[in-house]
């Protein structure tokens, strides 16, 4: 059963996009699977090894801006990432029934934000592909603001670059830290995403509401 929405409340929707409207498998794929393949491939390794290599660095800068800064990667190492994310760019797609959604709310007088860990250069790569950006009246990346949202101060310099009512204001987001984040900051309306992956379970959505289809999701 889909989270009731009280939209009288809510003036702002502030969206999420990897694994919130857009399938995360892309991702997934890239970094676990097609990265550590053609990293393996330069360095004469097995891709078992550069895996486990490639596994303890993400983990060491999970929840940070390197994390999702294709440069920060590009630099260490020593490789194009961004190139080689082109190499898959065919894995790129909405989640079921989010274009839909999008396209309902954009029929109201909500305002619609997307706000994203994604790189600048990745932005511009997925709305190529699906042509997301034309739902939105803007699209902020964590790397303009110089914060991930898992920091608190991501969401205060956020504020002073789109005013908003933490009391009425939505977001959707499948990182459930990022959402613990949001709330610390006083956002109010908080919803997860049940299955950010779509070749992957459900995730544990833990004390949040998640949406489990769009399409069921009343408006």
């Amino acid at each position: 059963m889909e989270p009731i929405i009280n939209w009288k409340e809510i003036k702002t929707v502030l969206f999420d996009m990897d694994g919130t409207l857009l399938d995360l498998y892309f991702d997934y794929y890239f970094w676990q699977e097609y990265l550590p393949e053609q990293w393996a491939k330069k360095n004469n390794m097995s891709t078992q090894e550069a895996k486990v290599k490639l596994l303890d660095w993400y983990e060491k800068e999970s929840g940070t801006l390197s994390w999702y800064c294709l440069d920060f990667w590009t630099q260490k190492l020593n490789f194009d990432v961004f190139a080689l994310k082109a190499d898959v760019q065919h894995l790129i797609k909405y989640r079921p029934h989010a274009e839909s959604f999008l396209r309902r709310l954009n029929d109201s007088d909500l305002s619609l934000i997307m706000v994203t860990n994604a790189h600048e250069k990745l932005i511009r790569m997925k709305t190529e592909e699906t042509g997301i950006d034309t739902f939105f009246s803007e699209i902020i990346s964590s790397h303009s603001i110089g914060h991930a949202k898992e920091e608190n101060a991501f969401w205060e310099k956020l504020k002073f670059k789109i005013p908003f009512d933490e009391n009425k204001t939505l977001l959707i987001d499948d990182n459930l830290t990022v959402l613990r984040t949001a709330r610390e900051f006083g956002i109010k309306h908080l919803l997860t995403v049940a299955k950010p992956n779509s070749q992957k379970p459900n995730q544990n959505s833990e004390e949040f509401e998640a949406v489990y289809s769009f399409d069921g999701v009343v408006f």
